[in-house]
C-alpha cells in the first residue's frame, strides 16, 4: 500500500483554520491517496471537510464522497423576462411549490412511481432495495432540508427568467454509505475504505452509481413540477427541456495527467475543459453558469458553491431574524420562516465574489444569476 503522504493544493482565499488544516492532514496520509485538493468554498465537516478532492489508486472512501451521494445543481432557462414575477406572481408560486414540492416526503397521492421505475441500473443489497421501495420512492421529487433549495433567478445580462435546483439521493445516499461503512473492516486514519476491484468495492460503485441516477432524477422531477407552476402562474415555458445538470458528491474513475485515478469529490464540482458547472452563492446572494478550464492542477474541480463560514450553530446564536431579513430585502421567500432559516443566511456564508475570484484559473464564468425567489426547507 502507498504510504508516500498525498500532493495537496488549495485555492481558498482566507487562512485556513487550525481544525481545517488538521483535517487535510490527516486526509494527506490515507493509505493509497496520492492528490488532495481543497477548492475556496472549503469548511469543516465530520470526518472530510466539504470541498475537498481526493484521488487514489485503488481504494474506495466513502466518507470522503459523503452521505448525500449525487447531490447537484439542475438549472434550467423560460421563455419570460424575471421582471414577470411580482408579488402576486411570487406568492401564488410559494403557495404551489409548497403542495407540490414537498420538504420531506411525497403524499400518497403524488408518488411518482413512473420516474422512479426508470432510474437507470439496481441496487446490489435486498436491504437497500427494500429502502429505495419504501423511503426512496416517497422522497422522489422532494427537496430536503439543510442547504438544500428551489430559487428563481434574473440574468443579469438578459433579465430572463431562470431556475436553479440543489438537492440529492435524499434518504438513499446516506443509507448507502452507512452500508459499506459496516461491510468494511479496513480503516486508514479513522475512515473505513474499500478496495475497488473486490466484490464489495464493485457492489459499493453500482449502487453509488444508483444513487447518483436517483439524485438527477429527483431534481428532474422537481424541475417538471416548478415548470409546470411557472405555466400555472405565468403561462410560459422554458427554453430548453434538458438545462444544465452536474453533481458535486460523486467518484468517478478518471485520468490526470497519465494516471488513473479515482476521484472522490466532496462538495466539489467537475469541470473538465468546456464542462458546463452551476455554482450558486448563498440564499439572498448571485449564482453563475461556468465554464470549465480543465486545470489539471485542482483534477479538473472547482467549488460547489460559496461555502459556509459559520457553523449552523453559531449562525443561530449570531444572525437575528431582523438580520435575515435585512439581508433579503427585495428576495420574496417564506418571512414566516425567518427564525428557521437564520442559519441559511447569506452572512453564514462566504462572500461568493471572492470565492470566484480565487477560482478564476478553474472556470470562466459563462452567466451570473441574481436570486428573485428563494424556496427552502
Amino acid at each position: 500500500m502507498n504510504r508516500k503522504k498525498a500532493t495537496y493544493q488549495h485555492w481558498v482565499s482566507e487562512s485556513l483554520p487550525l481544525s481545517l488544516t488538521q483535517q487535510i492532514e490527516r486526509l494527506r496520509n490515507l493509505n493509497d491517496v496520492k492528490h488532495v485538493r481543497i477548492m475556496p468554498d472549503a469548511h469543516l465537516a465530520h470526518d472530510v471537510c466539504i470541498g475537498s478532492v481526493l484521488a487514489s489508486d485503488s481504494l474506495i472512501y466513502p466518507r470522503a464522497i459523503g452521505g448525500d451521494i449525487g447531490c447537484g445543481m439542475l438549472a434550467a432557462e423560460f421563455t419570460c423576462a424575471a421582471d414577470a414575477i411580482g408579488t402576486r406572481e411570487a406568492k401564488a408560486i410559494l403557495t404551489l411549490l409548497r403542495h407540490r414540492v414537498p420538504i420531506i416526503k411525497q403524499p400518497k397521492e403524488n408518488i411518482c412511481s413512473e420516474a422512479f421505475q426508470q432510474i437507470e441500473c439496481s441496487l446490489s443489497h435486498r436491504a437497500l432495495s427494500a429502502l429505495a421501495d419504501k423511503a426512496g420512492r416517497i422522497q422522489l421529487g422532494t427537496l430536503g432540508r439543510g442547504n438544500h433549495f428551489l430559487e428563481l433567478q434574473k440574468d443579469a445580462c438578459s433579465g430572463a427568467l431562470w431556475v436553479m435546483i440543489h438537492t440529492g439521493s435524499r434518504a438513499m445516499g446516506p443509507a448507502i454509505r452507512d452500508h459499506y461503512e459496516t461491510l468494511s473492516s479496513n480503516t486508514s486514519g479513522g475512515l473505513h475504505y474499500l478496495q475497488a476491484t473486490s466484490p464489495i468495492g464493485q457492489h459499493y460503485l453500482q449502487d453509488h452509481n444508483w444513487a447518483r441516477s436517483y439524485a438527477a432524477m429527483n431534481r428532474r422531477v422537481i424541475l417538471q413540477q416548478i415548470e409546470n407552476i411557472i405555466f400555472q402562474v405565468l403561462g410560459v415555458k422554458p427554453v430548453n427541456a434538458l438545462g444544465i445538470d452536474c453533481d458535486h458528491n460523486h467518484l468517478q474513475q478518471e485520468t490526470h495527467d497519465n494516471e488513473v485515478l479515482w476521484v472522490h469529490r466532496k462538495g466539489a464540482s467537475a469541470v473538465h475543459k468546456n464542462c458546463l458547472a452551476i455554482i450558486p452563492g448563498s440564499m439572498g446572494t448571485p449564482s453563475f453558469h461556468v465554464i470549465g478550464k480543465g486545470n489539471q492542477q485542482s483534477l479538473c474541480s472547482s467549488s460547489h458553491g460559496a461555502g459556509r463560514c459559520m457553523s449552523r450553530h453559531e449562525a443561530k446564536k449570531r444572525v437575528s431574524f431582523h438580520r435575515l431579513q435585512n439581508e433579503m430585502e427585495g428576495i420574496f421567500y417564506e418571512k414566516k420562516q425567518s427564525r428557521q432559516l437564520v442559519e441559511e443566511s447569506p452572512s453564514a456564508y462566504k462572500d461568493i465574489s471572492k470565492v470566484m475570484k480565487a477560482q478564476k484559473k478553474l472556470v470562466t464564468i459563462k452567466r451570473k444569476l441574481l436570486p428573485i425567489l428563494s424556496y427552502k426547507g
